[in-house]
């Protein structure tokens, strides 16, 4: 069927969403509540369009295609509406973007820049209110205000949220929702407890600002790379070179991205390549050596390892011992690296940029601190490096060796294949899962012993490493149709 957008026929099918075709054909409007496949709210209320026949604007995100209907996109009565609701938004934000994560990487932002928000019709003036009224606002602003920074990976405060529900809508495990009720409903764990998740990062990856956002010391970290006593290594996971340029525009390949890294005050650049072939050796080895009737779980995804502990303790014994590889090459760079460079593994500090914040919730013997890809762009945003001064540098090597086909496990089952390949000799059955309700339900299965598995390769994260929580997203400024 045919429906008309701004004047132009489209071909669609009836009950498809208007905020999908718009997308799918290349007709941007604003919206921050609504994100990919993500449950349609409605809550911003940004994405407004105009049905000839109706007198009233429409959320497109809602709207369903019907035979013959017309859409308009882009008019006064919109825009001007669309300005009164972001104004509603960014009223709770203005002043506090210098101090924010998300400074320069936030959506509301980014729109209220494009919509030139500068009128605050919802923020009273000098004069209009008494000082006792202004301070009785402040304190019933902070009041509703819950902040959670208890727990070792991510920040959450109500203070930026716009309540778009995406962290609702996104979270596998479903540790959020709505607390109390009428104006002082905010987002929050059940009874405000320390969020204690699978910290897999979605809820952060997904955020538009700087409600949810990494936990880390970044100001110690930098310290750190700036000791002259201090040797700073950075082991770099191959999975961040998908996302990096969503951070850092400059950086289009790994030689731009050790530059930056050397900028920033790292003096050696290892790939995790090195780590990921030790423990595809070590796993091997384990499956090569297992009894006959026992199981083992992969355990390089901390996200699944901390499901299994919570939901499935007795399965505990099952994680194959092995370490993360990030943690296995931090030994060999403070082992085998520091004596044959005649170096004390006390002066060196090694940081691993992962797409993945489920390793944060660990603490580790020999790995110092890890840090995403948003937290990477966020030092260099702060440093104010400059990308037309940053050369292009090779990485060093700990072995003069290609340890690039280990590179394959940041793809779930990639992993299953390779140990596959090196166990000739063995008839093993295996699974491979890369989200949190399908690695539920095949551990179900196993807890009621309706299957038997040799080895399990989870993943929480879809796809695997390389669509992991720690990834950034593509923050663009939307541009209307004129």
């Amino acid at each position: 069927m045919q429906i008309k957008i701004n004047n132009k026929k489209y071909e669609v099918t009836e009950g498809e969403i208007i905020l999908d075709i718009l997308n799918k054909e290349n007709i941007r409007i604003p919206t921050l509540c609504s994100y990919g496949k993500l449950k349609r709210e409605a809550a911003c209320r940004l994405c407004l369009v105009e049905v000839k026949g109706s007198n009233r604007l429409t959320t497109s995100c809602t709207l369903e295609a019907q035979a013959g209907m017309e859409i308009i996109t882009e008019s006064e009565k919109i825009r001007k509406a669309r300005s009164i609701n972001l104004e509603l938004l960014w009223s709770d934000h203005a002043g506090k973007c210098s101090h924010c994560k998300k400074n320069r990487q936030c959506e509301l932002q980014n729109l209220a820049e494009e919509y030139k928000i500068e009128n605050f019709h919802f923020i009273p003036r000098k004069g209009e209110i008494t000082s006792q009224e202004e301070l009785d606002l402040i304190r019933d602003d902070w009041s509703r205000i819950v902040v959670d920074d208890k727990n070792p990976v991510i920040a959450r405060t109500t203070e930026f949220c716009i309540e778009c529900r995406r962290c609702l809508n996104i979270c596998p495990g479903k540790m959020v929702g709505f607390n109390y009720r009428a104006g002082d409903v905010v987002i929050g764990t059940p009874y405000e407890k320390t969020l204690d998740c699978l910290f897999c990062g979605a809820c952060v990856k997904h955020c538009p600002t700087g409600a949810a956002t990494d936990k880390n010391n970044l100001e110690e970290i930098q310290k750190k790379l700036d000791d002259i006593n201090i040797l700073a290594v950075a082991i770099v996971d191959p999975a961040i070179l998908k996302s990096i340029n969503n951070e850092v525009v400059e950086i289009k390949e790994e030689k731009k991205l050790n530059g930056f890294l050397k900028e920033l005050g790292f003096e050696k650049i290892f790939s995790l390549n090195y780590g990921m072939e030790k423990y595809l050796q070590q796993i091997t080895e384990e499956l090569q050596n297992k009894k006959d009737k026992s199981m083992i779980i992969n355990s390089s995804c901390v996200a699944v390892n901390r499901l299994v502990e919570k939901r499935y303790p007795e399965l505990k014994k099952q994680l194959a011992k092995v370490d993360i590889p990030d943690e296995i090459m931090a030994k060999v760079i403070k082992t085998d690296y520091a004596k044959k460079n005649k170096i004390n593994p006390k002066n060196i500090f090694i940081v691993a940029i992962s797409s993945c914040t489920a390793k944060k919730s660990q603490s580790y013997k020999n790995l110092d601190n890890i840090i995403t890809v948003r937290e990477l762009g966020r030092m260099v945003r702060e440093r104010k490096i400059k990308g037309s001064s940053v050369k292009e540098l090779a990485k060093d090597e700990i072995e003069e060796k290609d340890f690039s086909s280990a590179e394959k496990i940041i793809k779930t089952g990639e992993l299953t294949k390779l140990v596959l390949k090196k166990i000739k000799n063995k008839k093993l059955k295996t699974v491979v899962t890369d989200s949190v309700q399908k690695t539920k339900e095949i551990l179900d299965d196993i807890r009621k012993r309706k299957e038997e598995y040799d080895f399990i390769e989870a993943m929480i994260c879809p796809g695997g490493c390389l669509n992991g929580g720690g990834q950034a997203r593509k923050i663009e400024k939307v541009k209307t149709n004129k």
